[in-house]
């Protein structure tokens, strides 16, 4: 989850927005229609209605990604790759292009845009209730790391500087914590952390050691960036792509399962409990469409990933706290020490279940052969 406080203005001209639209579309004649579509942390976004179909149009936001040109071309040679390896069945929103054949262009500000397919019939699921589709989203992720890995990571983009970098979390947070009556309300999240400081490195550790290396990554993999069929049992593709760079597999899949298998969600009023049975149904089918893209050593770090994806997102959210609410966009002060405290209580219930978890992981891939 990169850092979530949108910069681009809320309302801009009606005029503009068409303006950008057809000069992706042309014809300057043909009707089109926009309207405000959903309700995006990071980028705003509009849909464009044609005679062509219906498209999304998006301002990339310039002050959380600072180079958006990195990502049109990740994305471009991504699109390319999927139209390669057909077999794998990655489907990929297609991005339009202008007369001059370019994925994106800028507008008199210097911002720049994007106009992608809108994919319909589709939906995103509020939460998983089966474990089909926990299947169906294990596989969706599956699909797409084994497309990423036929492309070179160092002839792609770092969009995100410091994404995932979990060490460099927890040093801001040191320093956000430094103040004691800033912390005051915060000593229960802090001890927890601090109790698990030796987990904050592993998959560093393992990267720096050769037990496992980068690859392409989508980089946010949760459950609201993925689109099912209108009944919801089928996944169809992974949308909000602007986090695909280099990276390792282990951050995607461990954010997949965090986002998936906590049925009460980042801000529910439900009890945190890591579901067991979703887990098991999603690692089988990650691993039924990746099957050798992992190693024995990589397959070992999952379990130890399922627990630092949670316990990083907490990190960040309890530092926010401490620096006054920066970034995570919130409602009310003490938001982010409740989603700070709901993370650290998935990773304890994680770590509860800590046998059967291990157990699954090993359970799946032995079954993938």
């Amino acid at each position: 989850m990169p850092d979530s406080r949108a910069t681009a203005p809320t309302h801009l001209p009606e005029r503009l927005l068409l303006d950008i639209a057809r000069r992706f579309l042309g014809n300057a004649q043909a009707p089109l229609t926009v309207a405000p579509l959903g309700d995006g942390l990071i980028n705003h976004s509009w849909r464009v209605q044609s005679a062509a179909g219906a498209f999304v149009l998006q301002r990339i936001n310039g002050q959380v990604f600072p180079a958006p040109e990195r990502i049109m071309d990740n994305l471009t040679a991504l699109a390319a790759a999927a139209q390669e390896r057909p077999e794998l069945a990655v489907r990929l929103p297609a991005l339009a292009r202008t007369a001059d054949h370019l994925s994106y262009v800028r507008d008199a500000d210097g911002a720049v845009w994007r106009l992608m397919e809108c994919i319909e019939p589709s939906r995103t699921l509020k939460r998983l209730d089966t474990a089909r589709q926990a299947a169906e989203a294990g596989r969706l992720l599956g699909r797409f790391h084994r497309l990423g890995a036929s492309l070179d990571p160092a002839a792609l983009a770092v969009t995100l500087p410091g994404f995932h970098h979990t060490p460099t979390y927890l040093a801001t947070l040191d320093a956000a914590a430094t103040e004691p009556q800033r912390a005051a309300d915060s000593a229960d999240a802090l001890a927890f952390i601090d109790a698990r400081r030796s987990l904050v490195d592993v998959l560093d550790a393992a990267l720096a050691a050769g037990r496992t290396r980068l690859r392409l990554i989508h980089g946010d993999p949760k459950l609201d960036n993925m689109l099912f069929d209108a009944a919801g049992e089928r996944a169809l593709c992974l949308i909000d792509l602007d986090t695909v760079q280099p990276g390792l597999l282990h951050h995607d899949i461990g954010d997949c399962l965090r986002s998936c298998c906590n049925r009460a969600g980042e801000a529910g009023a439900d009890t945190v409990h890591f579901d067991l049975g979703l887990g098991e149904a999603l690692l089988a089918g990650y691993a039924d469409a990746a099957k050798d893209l992992l190693t024995p050593a990589e397959i070992d770090l999952i379990a130890p990933a399922i627990r630092l994806i949670p316990l990083e997102l907490g990190i960040r959210f309890l530092t926010d706290h401490l620096q006054g609410d920066r970034w995570f966009r919130v409602r009310r002060r003490g938001e982010n020490l409740t989603k700070a405290r709901r993370q650290l209580a998935l990773v304890a219930d994680i770590e509860r279940q800590q046998a059967a978890v291990e157990a699954a992981v090993r359970s799946a891939f032995t079954a993938a052969g």
